[in-house]
């Protein structure tokens, strides 16, 4: 959202695309067990990871032992949280601040950082820098899901450092660190 001259959109209608990603996000999730079967079909594969991308949180209710989308992957793969550590953070960061990308945030998430952003920076909707908004919005969504990303983990799955995936180097020592996760659970 923000200055057209600079590519931004009244924030009435970035909240409109942002329902259109949520019911995306959600449907590609919930997807993903055809994918399962058909990486077994296709390729053989035997072993399948989906890397769902920081946004699952936003589209979940962690706490919820009856949320569609994590009851039904977790009926057919094991949640991994990656916990990255504060310098990893600040590097996701630095790298959204380079390329931002679209993401998809709560309703009442946005909606707060766009109030916050406005009245922080005494600016109008339409002189908003939509990437300055975005990196700045990005910064604090870091914070605003780690909490949702660690119940994810307690009621669905399991957390492993972003440190110890670092030393993975294959499908071998993977499967190690998740073994060695879930005897320590």
């Amino acid at each position: 959202p923000g200055d057209p001259a600079k590519g931004g959109l009244p924030f009435a209608e970035y909240q409109r695309r942002q329902q259109l990603h949520h019911d995306a996000e959600v449907a590609a999730l919930t997807d993903t067990t055809r994918f399962i079967d058909r990486a077994c079909d296709i390729y053989g594969y035997g072993n399948f990871v989906c890397d769902t991308g920081g946004s699952i949180c936003e589209v979940v209710d962690p706490d919820d032992a009856n949320d569609p989308v994590l009851s039904e992957l977790s009926e057919h793969l094991l949640m991994v949280w990656i916990e990255g550590s504060e310098a990893h953070t600040e590097e996701l960061v630095h790298r959204f601040k380079k390329a931002p990308k679209p993401m998809y945030y709560r309703p009442d998430f946005m909606s707060s950082s766009w109030q916050a952003y406005l009245d922080e920076r005494g600016v109008r909707e339409t002189e908003v820098d939509p990437d300055d908004f975005m990196a700045a919005t990005y910064a604090r969504a870091m914070a605003h899901r780690q909490p949702l990303y660690a119940a994810m983990a307690k009621n669905w799955g399991v957390t492993v450092k972003a440190d110890d995936v670092a030393h993975v180097r294959n499908a071998d020592d993977f499967t190690a660190l998740i073994a060695r996760t879930l005897e320590t659970r």
